[in-house]
């Protein structure tokens, strides 16, 4: 950590629980709620179809994009920014540790016959290049993340679009405030994206980028693919949406079925599927082998994605490999997380327990995850779940790949459900997407359940800087 960084953190040790900005629009929403709910009901139709009208949609459905923003101010930009981006510098440092350290490639057991793929680093550094870190800001004002997403996370070129739309649409919640959305670089300019993977290409290779693939696998998780070959062949380089079958490993390189090489690939697919898929084979090994210039590498699909990747930051058992600042940094804002399995370990105050007897003695304060599922799968809150099904689900998860990580507690905010026509409170978070070690812009989801996700009714609330 820089001392640039580590003085940052300490300038700005915790956050307001709201901006200033931001409860203005609070109060405002909750009293035209109450006294004219169908001119605010009129706007936001405006604006969910000036959001369909520029093409964007969450894999076919209506982009649920809320008028009512999440106003947050600079302090907190500044927090949410050194954090996000110290967390890239960490993740190097954990790549790097799995290639060597035994005890932490046990924490991936599903990828045991993987490793030598994984272990494959790349020269460039960040070895993460586009990731959207997922986080809440705690009770005590810092701000913890709880997932990385550094595989192909969605949002990286829709939601500064988004963002912008929203900022022209005339606002009744927004009037009079002097919010900006194009503070946020993805929101300044939606090609910043691709720029990224262009100029990675360039510090990976020392040559200009001419033919790049964004890589899905059997149709799945298309969205936004369109727009980001269309920012490619702007960029100047032949680009296509291309299946993993697609394509060949020859002694030139891969090539794509027209038989011309293909210098960098964007992998935008579920790589839990690829892994037993012998269809795959020819693809995996020439990505490893760094034959393409692959963004995200494969320690970021599966090791640096896996919510046990956690465990790793915040287990003391690892700390030798962090300096003093890193630990502390860590502590403040990584959610404590453990893999679930029998043995000792220590809780979030560093004492030390048996970890499946502590998991059923603080339900109310626990999370239980399967390691590498998305989208919210099988995530239990414990304050929200019978003490059956929870006991179920421990029994599950010594069995399985899971994590038990610390409840971090949400948020509210009123907002507008576009999909119910309702206006209540929700509980949100906030997502920092990171590109090439900076920070890009912010995600705001908001729902009704505990688990924050679009695919699961959640919502986007567009994030704007007072």
């Amino acid at each position: 950590m820089t001392t640039q960084m580590a003085s940052g953190l300490a300038a700005i040790a915790t956050v307001p629980a709201i901006s200033e900005a931001d409860a203005q629009i609070e109060r405002r929403l909750c009293e035209l709620a109450t006294c004219d709910s169908a001119s605010i009901w009129e706007t936001q139709d405006e604006l969910s179809s000036a959001i369909a009208e520029a093409g964007m949609h969450f894999e076919g459905r209506a982009y649920p994009v809320c008028l009512r923003p999440l106003a947050i101010d600079r302090a907190l930009v500044n927090h949410l920014s050194v954090t996000a981006e110290v967390i890239i510098k960490l993740l190097d440092v954990a790549a790097e540790m799995y290639c060597f350290n035994h005890e932490m490639q046990d924490l991936f057991p599903s990828y045991k016959h993987l490793r030598h793929l994984i272990a494959c680093l790349p020269k460039y550094r960040p070895i993460v290049t586009i990731c959207r870190l997922d986080g809440l800001i705690g009770i005590d004002g810092y701000y913890k993340i709880i997932e990385t997403n550094t595989e192909g996370p969605g949002g990286v070129i829709q939601n500064g679009l988004a963002a912008k739309i929203w900022s022209q649409i005339p606002n009744p919640l927004t009037h009079g405030l002097s919010l900006d959305v194009t503070k946020q670089p993805f929101a300044k300019d939606p090609n910043c994206f691709v720029r990224e993977l262009v100029s990675t290409f360039r510090a990976a290779s020392g040559r200009e980028l001419r033919t790049a693939a964004v890589v899905n696998f059997r149709g799945r998780y298309t969205n936004e693919v369109d727009w980001i070959v269309d920012g490619l062949r702007h960029a100047g380089a032949k680009a296509a949406l291309l299946d993993v079958c697609e394509m060949k490993r020859t002694p030139r390189g891969l090539v794509g079925p027209d038989g011309e090489l293909i210098e960098l690939v964007y992998n935008k697919l579920d790589v839990r599927e690829m892994a037993e898929a012998d269809e795959c084979r020819d693809y995996l090994d020439a990505c490893a082998a760094q034959e393409v210039v692959s963004i995200n590498p494969w320690i970021s699909q599966w090791v640096l994605s896996d919510k046990a990747i956690l465990a790793v930051l915040s287990d003391d058992r690892f700390h030798s490999n962090f300096n003093a600042e890193q630990i502390e940094f860590i502590a403040r804002h990584v959610a404590w997380t453990r893999l679930v399995r029998a043995g000792v370990t220590t809780d979030p105050e560093r004492r030390r327990i048996e970890l499946i007897s502590y998991i059923r003695q603080n339900k109310a304060n626990l999370v239980l995850k399967p390691s590498n599922a998305t989208r919210g799968e099988h995530v239990l809150v414990g304050r929200l779940t019978s003490s059956e099904v929870w006991e179920e689900h421990i029994d599950r998860a010594a069995r399985k790949p899971y994590v038990v990580q610390e409840y971090v507690r949400p948020r509210e905010i009123t907002a507008l459900h576009p999909s119910s026509r309702s206006i209540k409170k929700m509980a949100y978070g906030i997502d920092c997407y990171v590109f090439g070690g900076r920070l890009a812009g912010f995600q705001s989801r908001a729902s009704f359940d505990a688990v924050m996700n679009i695919g699961r009714s959640g919502i986007l609330l567009p994030v704007a800087i007072d």
